[in-house]
């Protein structure tokens, strides 16, 4: 049988995962354990002091006594004293009660203190130990304390002792650990309260965000979320998220636009390849070969596209995953310079192609080189240059071609994906407008750039890479900038 979740538990968890909740509750656990730290300082300094006032008074009535006596020269029947909770008495240094307050007629010596003559001595139930002096009926509190004073007459010597009750004091202390212990928890409980109150107010914009976002589909990928006035964290985040936003639109866009894109170049072949199939199958025997040599050349147009495709999603997964070693890029410009010069449709020159290496992927890097000769292979009127050259760090590659040119405003996107130019360049038929954005997309894997600049006539394409790259090399295979030496310097061929 499968367990029921109790919706109730569901949602004191849920309750109690809330940040506001959280907050609140180590908010008051915290103030609630200063509260209690200062309740209990507050009532110990309150009670010494108290304490303190009180032995404090009954030795200065003790000391009055004292004075009195002697100017007197005798000691009086009755003590006075300062206040109804005192009780004073004369102690000769037998023990015996020579004479008492009113309270404490009557009654045994209050404590067995006997200091010297012009010395004291307060003993206290609290005060200085623990005690109580439950022997001695003084119709006082049960805690109090006494100051001893002792004398010496021109007749007789002796000791006064001043008693003064710590109830009053104990009452105050009491009064004071009521009123903390009811204001003190309220005070914490308030302060849970603002701190819940003060972070759902905080957190209201970051609210906002998720609820926007949670109802944010891939066709609403160009709405917003609102963003803060005040430059704090939410107001960093709302505008984080709307760059993510922004960046997920572009891409969503760019994805849209591929598929299309892709789907447009695939309709043309597939088209013309079933026509000629039609056409095959419509007049079995007639013109057998020319239909074939049609189907083969629209199914390698089909492949180069697919091949491209494939070439630039590894690319747009792992711009990294480079196989780096030492390459020859001017071998690589004689390569295709011969290729081209083989298939004689165009004059090819070689003359500014000099002695240069780096380091990179010599299979990505042959791909540059032949996508830059067959685009001006294409788009040439009657020549082709190819030049290689090494300036410091960096080694640059050049194909010009005296064709029609790139105008000015279109030399940036013409390295997007499947874009072909209004312009002359754009009557030939063959391509997909794959090659110069490949060219692109791997030239920025190696750390370089590309950019198109006039040849007067025509166009050249130049690529700039670094000597040594600077990422990390593919996994299983070594630095190679640890296994060669830096590249010779130029030479002219």
């Amino acid at each position: 049988m499968t367990a029921k979740t109790n919706p109730l538990r569901s949602n004191a968890w849920r309750w109690a995962g809330s940040v506001r909740v959280r907050a609140a509750l180590v908010s008051v656990l915290v103030v609630g354990a200063v509260f209690v730290m200062g309740a209990f300082g507050v009532t110990s300094v309150l009670q010494r002091s108290l304490y303190n006032s009180a032995a404090s008074t009954a030795k200065a009535d003790a000391f009055d006594i004292t004075s009195l006596v002697a100017i007197r020269g005798h000691v009086p029947l009755h003590l006075p004293i300062s206040a109804e909770d005192m009780a004073a008495q004369v102690i000769s240094p037998g023990g015996t009660v020579l004479a008492s307050s009113r309270n404490v007629s009557g009654q045994p010596a209050i404590v067995d203190l006997r200091p010297g003559p012009g010395l004291e001595a307060t003993q206290s139930g609290v005060v200085l130990h623990v005690r109580r002096f439950t022997h001695v009926d003084l119709n006082l509190d049960s805690r109090f304390v006494v100051a001893a004073v002792g004398f010496q007459g021109h007749s007789f010597s002796g000791t006064v002792l001043v008693a003064d009750s710590l109830g009053a004091a104990d009452h105050a202390v009491y009064l004071v650990q009521v009123v903390l212990g009811i204001a003190l928890p309220l005070l914490a409980l308030l302060v849970g309260f603002l701190v819940w109150a003060l972070t759902g107010w905080s957190l209201r914009p970051v609210e906002q965000i998720r609820s926007q976002v949670a109802g944010l589909s891939a066709l609403d990928l160009h709405r917003r979320v609102p963003e803060p006035a005040v430059q704090d964290e939410i107001g960093r985040l709302a505008r984080t998220m709307n760059a993510m936003l922004a960046r997920l639109e572009v891409s969503s866009d760019r994805q849209r636009q591929l598929v299309a894109d892709v789907s447009h170049e695939l309709r043309n072949p597939l088209a013309a390849l079933q026509a000629q199939l039609e056409v095959g199958a419509a007049h079995p025997g007639r013109n057998t070969a020319s239909l074939l040599h049609g189907s083969i050349a629209e199914v390698n147009r089909l492949s180069e596209l697919v091949d491209d495709l494939l070439t630039l999603a590894r690319l747009d997964e792992d711009p990294l995953s480079l196989r780096l070693g030492p390459v020859d890029v001017d071998d690589l410009a004689l390569i295709h310079a011969d290729r081209l010069r083989a298939r004689g449709k165009i004059e090819v020159s070689v003359a500014g192609v000099g002695a240069a290496r780096l380091v990179g992927d010599e299979a990505r890097l042959t791909r540059v080189v032949a996508n830059l000769a067959d685009n001006a292979e294409r788009h040439a009127a009657r020549r082709v240059e190819f030049a290689v050259s090494r300036q410091e760090e960096v080694v640059l590659i050049s194909v010009a071609d005296d064709g029609p040119g790139v105008p000015v405003e279109e030399r940036e996107r013409i390295f997007e994906r499947f874009v072909r130019l209004d312009s002359a360049r754009a009557h030939h038929e063959a391509g997909a407008g794959l090659g110069l954005s490949i060219v692109a997309e791997i030239v920025r894997a190696h750390g370089g750039k590309v950019w198109v600049e006039d040849a007067a006539p025509g166009a050249r394409f130049v690529v700039q890479l670094p000597v040594v790259h600077s990422a990390e090399p593919a996994p299983g295979t070594a630095d190679p900038a640890r296994r060669w030496a830096a590249p010779a310097p130029v030479q002219t061929r």
